[in-house]
């Protein structure tokens, strides 16, 4: 029985790791490997659930494809949506459906071939065809309805004040598997005859998958995803960097790097924000697509400073900044404005999404704990917003605006989101 949970901590480990490691990887190669491999992996999760059991003690029986690859595969499709947004996440959502649907379209045509006999091979074992069909396509509007719940059970629990990140992505999957176990086994137990202890096996593993795996992205989020990593972080593979040699481009680039950077958060610095605020709207207007901008400051930071000393000050900025990028996507650009004040371009992203994400950002920095002080840290934020194909003022005017509004939010009492959209000129 040992060997038995070893090798399932063992397969999930593995899956976990090496989809972190295709996740970390869209900084030089994109999504495309990541949304890839959780795809191909789908045929395999739905034949393991048919087919293979595995006995555990006490009579429980389990699947790993069911409790290992769908658990992990739920979780991964909400990674995307936190590390990155609802747009992008949509992708895997309904490609998934769509992949699906249409293997499991193929496999019910091919299934009424009549196989030939193989010279001297064994005759042809059609069962597998037979259980895929319509498995998959259970399974594949089960997953589809599963995913849109777990980033809306996710998104309620943004709102809860102080609760872990990993507390949050457990729930979130948690309660979705719960609704999925039920579904899913529903057909294996009518169709398949797969027995009743089965099911609440599945269960149980699927709560305790989905706990190890929240607290692994949980891990991978804080420790190896940071916005310094990731934004402008783009770095040309050579074999300098592979046996650790530096040459003097790459001691230039780094420091170049370096230099673009805010000393305290770590975010791109003022004359970043001018350069590339410019290159950002040009090539918006260029490919007509929607830009915003988000400008925000900490409300009474003086008065943090002032009976806090400035150390608290740095380590509130700090602070603010790390869940700011936790909370942009790897095409999003934050900067340090100036002062306690803090900027976010947002490339592609209409007036509604701006303020959805401002939303969402001003309830987590509520949640902050400074350290062992009382200081409670709220931001005031503007948005200001170019339509896809509208003509307007250029950077400055969408400065103007954002700042206006910003202003506008700290008028109407602090701690909210003012938003406008720039007028065609």
């Amino acid at each position: 029985m040992g060997k038995a949970y070893a090798l399932l901590l063992l397969e999930l480990v593995v899956y976990a790791a090496g989809m972190l490691l295709l996740f970390r990887a869209r900084a030089r190669f994109g999504l495309g490997l990541f949304f890839t491999a959780l795809g191909s992996l789908h045929f395999l999760e739905t034949y393991l659930a048919a087919n293979l059991y595995v006995q555990l003690a006490d009579g429980f029986v389990l699947s790993p494809g069911s409790v290992i690859l769908f658990s992990g595969k739920l979780l991964f499709v909400l990674l995307v949506y936190v590390r990155e947004d609802a747009q992008v996440a949509h992708q895997p959502i309904y490609g998934l459906l769509a992949g699906n649907l249409l293997t499991a379209l193929l496999v019910l045509l091919v299934a009424q071939h009549v196989p030939a006999p193989i010279p001297g091979g064994a005759p042809a074992d059609q069962r597998l065809l037979d259980q895929m069909g319509l498995l998959m396509i259970w399974g594949s509007v089960l997953l589809f309805i599963d995913c849109l719940l777990v980033i809306v059970v996710y998104e309620a629990l943004v709102r809860v004040p102080r609760l872990p990140l990993e507390l949050r992505l457990w729930i979130a999957a948690a309660s979705v598997l719960v609704f999925d176990q039920a579904g899913f086994f529903a057909a294996l137990h009518v169709f398949y005859g797969v027995p009743i202890e089965a099911g609440y096996a599945g269960l149980a593993g699927k709560v305790v998958a989905s706990a190890l795996y929240a607290f692994m992205i949980g891990v991978y989020l804080r420790r190896f995803d940071t916005p310094a990593d990731l934004h402008e972080g783009h770095r040309e593979p050579s074999l300098g960097v592979l046996f650790g040699t530096l040459t003097y481009r790459q001691r230039y680039e780094a420091l170049r790097q370096a230099t673009r950077r805010d000393a305290v958060t770590r975010l791109l610095n003022r004359g970043e924000f001018d350069t590339l605020s410019r290159e950002l709207l040009e090539h918006a207007t260029r490919q007509r697509q929607p830009l915003s901008l988000m400008l925000f400051d900490i409300d009474r930071f003086k008065s943090i400073n002032d009976l806090h000393g400035h150390q608290t000050g740095d380590r509130v900025l700090r602070d603010v900044a790390a869940v700011l990028g936790e909370s942009v996507r790897t095409t999003d650009h934050a900067f340090r404005f100036g002062g306690d004040e803090l900027a976010v371009i947002l490339p592609g992203v209409s007036h509604d999404g701006a303020l959805a994400f401002a939303e969402r950002l001003r309830r987590e920095v509520r949640t902050l704990t400074i350290g062992d002080t009382d200081v409670v840290v709220t931001v005031s934020i503007g948005v200001a917003s170019v339509r896809a194909g509208q003509s307007h003022g250029g950077i400055a005017e969408l400065v103007r605006v954002a700042d206006a509004m910003l202003y506008q939010s700290k008028a109407d009492g602090r701690d909210r989101v003012s938003g406008e959209v720039l007028r065609d000129v």
